[in-house]
């Protein structure tokens, strides 16, 4: 509490503008954008997801090749060559590297508009922007984990967006898994009723409202978790701070007799010089 007053009061004293001399804010200086359509962020995310989701486990069940023209063949991401070719270094600040040239970035930002200025032609002829598939894993505003709440309600949510990225996502399960073979029929079947037979905008508020559902056990769990570590302490802290009046209770209504608590009060003075705490010397 003494260390808490002390820091208001040196935020009072010394945190606040100087008597007398106007405030002028710091001009804040705009950040350079990409020029081009596709959005690398929302790119990212949704190759994360596709790479974790869908050709994985397609790989897995026997989808050794794409068929060509399939939109989520990794050799057609329009910036997957560019994510290639990214060192992060860590250390006193994160730093950026372009492994075409050795240039060095404060961000992935920056690195990001170097590789659309000088490197666009690493990138494959007709590329696809897998931004456009954003809406199959619900990321358009970012993943999962860090994206900002959204409106439970289905406010956000558009129907004429919803038919389009469902026509588009249907149209990427013919292609990339076509009827013609075993394996990619059944992928076609799970993967079509998984992603695009929900692009709805009536089950996505569904299925955000099972998101929120589903973390309340986790809450109320750390809320028990919490209260339950503060009963404990506080009935520690009652009884060291209140041993003698409560072995004293002990002994008055026959609960213990007057040996246990010689020897309990022999263990608490022992406890307490072993540990450095003996109240007599503090006297």
């Amino acid at each position: 509490l003494l260390l808490l007053l002390l820091l208001l009061l040196l935020l009072l004293l010394g945190g606040g503008p100087v008597a007398g001399v106007p405030h002028t804010p710091k001009e804040v200086v705009p950040r350079t954008e990409a020029l081009h359509p596709c959005s690398r962020p929302i790119s990212r995310h949704v190759r994360k997801t596709l790479d974790r989701e869908i050709l994985r486990p397609a790989l897995k069940a026997g989808m050794d090749a794409w068929p060509r023209g399939c939109p989520l063949d990794p050799e057609r991401d329009l910036w997957g060559k560019h994510e290639k070719q990214k060192q992060r270094k860590r250390g006193s600040g994160t730093q950026w590297t372009c492994s075409l040239d050795g240039k060095v970035f404060k961000s992935e930002h920056y690195l990001d508009l170097h590789l659309e200025r000088r490197h666009m032609n690493e990138t494959p002829r007709g590329g696809i922007c897998l931004a456009h598939y954003c809406e199959l894993f619900d990321v358009c505003a970012g993943d999962a984990k860090f994206r900002r709440k959204q409106k439970e309600d289905g406010s956000d949510c558009d129907n004429a967006t919803m038919a389009t990225a469902r026509n588009r996502c249907e149209e990427a399960m013919m292609r990339c898994f076509p009827l013609d073979q075993e394996v990619s029929r059944k992928l076609h079947a799970q993967y079509s009723k998984q992603y695009c037979r929900v692009l709805d905008c009536n089950i996505r508020i569904q299925q955000r409202l099972e998101q929120t559902l589903d973390l309340m056990p986790v809450i109320v769990l750390l809320i028990l978790i919490c209260l339950i570590c503060f009963i404990v302490f506080s009935l520690v802290v009652c009884c060291v701070d209140y041993s003698d009046d409560i072995l004293q209770f002990l002994v008055e209504s026959g609960l213990a007799s007057s040996g246990f608590v010689k020897r309990m009060t022999q263990g608490r003075d022992t406890a307490r010089q072993s540990f450095g705490m003996d109240r007599t010397k503090c006297i």
